[in-house]
């Protein structure tokens, strides 16, 4: 089994990735770690080379006849990612090129700011049945701050739909940095050369499997599969990632192209309904954030996300009523992406 890695300028945060891999309650000898490095600037190749050198010498060392045996570690690669000679680029790009590099049947993949939990690893091979072709996890904020936790309440309230509307029968989507995919599941959509480029290379890969091979899709929500990443720096990053989102949601089915009407038109209604009629406004806010607090409760006690604190509820709340109601206008006056300072 391998764990793929895209990387482009995340010296501060990849060693922190790679600990929490390296921690994985799974078979040191069946597991690989590869970092797909995208043309990075900063310390990234350094940090990874570090840990590819230091994983290879325990390798080397639990091989031979110590007096105090070596501890065993998964083995940590070091991928370079090639200048594009297609449309295909970026993350998608990366993916593709580490997972050229092994010929491990099962592919899991997560993003170089995430810490998966210990059982991560094995809570997705078990949670894999004959017919999976792609299984999804809960991805959460690790933070200390108000609004650190109110965006993990925002992932957790976007991901729970996701989950609902898959494990009933109607594949959504799932995150990018808490998947596991079956290499013939992969393979029968032609990998990401086969899929095509998009801004939300996860959702465009997780769309061909459900539209284009028998492979069943899954995203249950399960403590041990939980990763947590880490917040967006400011309020203006957050949107911009929410905007990007957007933008590659417009090419989805019309399960999810339903479920985003449905979302904006309930979060706009309210907020009309305020200026024409208050107290309908007031009592349609109510009712929408009563349901809001009960999904989320629900998302966190069975995704293991900790408690629903009041105050980042309500930031949360605000946040959301925020970009729900503002972001078809801004992807019609502002269409182009820049993700990782390239504009797509």
């Amino acid at each position: 089994m391998a764990v793929l890695v895209a990387a482009r300028d995340e010296a501060h945060g990849i060693g922190r990735c790679l600990d929490a891999l390296l921690a994985q309650d799974y078979p040191a000898d069946r597991l690989t770690i590869l970092v797909a490095d995208d043309h990075s600037t900063d310390r990234t190749a350094e940090i990874v080379r570090r840990y590819e050198a230091q994983t290879r010498r325990l390798a080397l060392a639990g091989a031979v006849d110590e007096p105090e045996p070596m501890p065993e570690t998964p083995e940590v690669r070091y991928v370079r990612v090639p200048d594009p000679t297609s449309p295909l680029r970026g993350k998608a790009l990366a993916i593709h090129t580490a997972a050229e590099h092994t010929d491990a049947p099962l592919l899991l993949i997560t993003d170089a700011d995430c810490a998966p939990a210990p059982g991560w690893a094995r809570g997705l091979v078990a949670g894999m049945g004959d017919g999976d072709g792609l299984v999804g996890g809960l991805t959460l904020m690790q933070t200390e701050t108000t609004f650190g936790e109110a965006q993990s309440l925002d992932w957790a309230f976007l991901l729970g739909v996701a989950s609902a509307l898959t494990e009933s029968g109607f594949p959504a989507t799932a995150m990018g940095n808490n998947l596991a995919i079956r290499r013939e599941a992969y393979e029968a959509v032609g990998g990401y050369p086969g899929v095509g480029f998009s801004v939300t290379e996860d959702h465009a890969l997780f769309s061909a499997i459900a539209t284009r091979t028998p492979w069943r899709l899954r995203f249950p929500l399960r403590p041990e599969t939980l990763v947590w990443t880490l917040p967006a720096r400011s309020l203006g990053h957050a949107y911009r990632q929410r905007r990007r989102w957007a933008r590659g949601g417009l090419n989805a089915g019309p399960v999810l192209w339903a479920a985003y009407v449905l979302a904006h038109l309930a979060h706009l209604i309210p907020l009309l309904a305020l200026a024409v009629a208050p107290l309908a406004g007031l009592g349609a806010l109510a009712v929408k954030m009563g349901a809001d607090a009960l999904h989320l409760r629900a998302v966190l006690r069975r995704g293991g996300g900790g408690r629903l604190s009041a105050r980042a509820f309500l930031l949360f709340e605000a946040w959301l009523f925020a970009y729900m109601s503002t972001l078809p206008l801004a992807l019609l006056l502002a269409p182009r992406i820049r993700w990782k300072g390239r504009l797509h």
